[in-house]
């Protein structure tokens, strides 16, 4: 259900940082609260190990659909990689419960950092 975003007056610069992902999977930003949209400006992959290393970004909805952003990027090693940029920000809203997630392909090896905009 779409959010008008003109009805809305407050913009909160925030940033999550999620240490070491799991290859089970980890909640970088958890479910939006009511009333609220994220504007997600730039997730970005951080390998901390000597070799490469991937990561998959999802966009969970609804609490029961994994919708992929990211499909096994391989991060190299030592680096870091913008998987989301500013320039095709992703709009996370109350309405659809999202949350963004990451599995790592390697245990411990990626570190994630998100900045969004939350807009109510």
């Amino acid at each position: 259900m779409p959010i008008n975003l003109a009805a809305l007056n407050t913009i909160t610069a925030t940033t999550s940082a999620f240490s070491s992902v799991s290859t089970g999977g980890s909640t970088i930003i958890n479910a939006v609260p009511s009333n609220h949209v994220y504007k997600l400006g730039s997730v970005v992959a951080v390998n901390k190990t000597g070799t490469l290393a991937t990561v998959t970004l999802y966009l969970n909805r609804y609490s029961t659909t994994n919708y992929v952003l990211a499909y096994q990027i391989g991060v190299p090693a030592n680096a870091s990689l913008v998987v989301v940029g500013k320039d095709n920000p992703i709009y996370m809203m109350d309405t659809s419960s999202d949350i963004l997630s990451a599995v790592a392909g390697t245990s411990s090896a990626i570190d994630i950092i998100a900045s969004y905009e939350d807009i109510f």
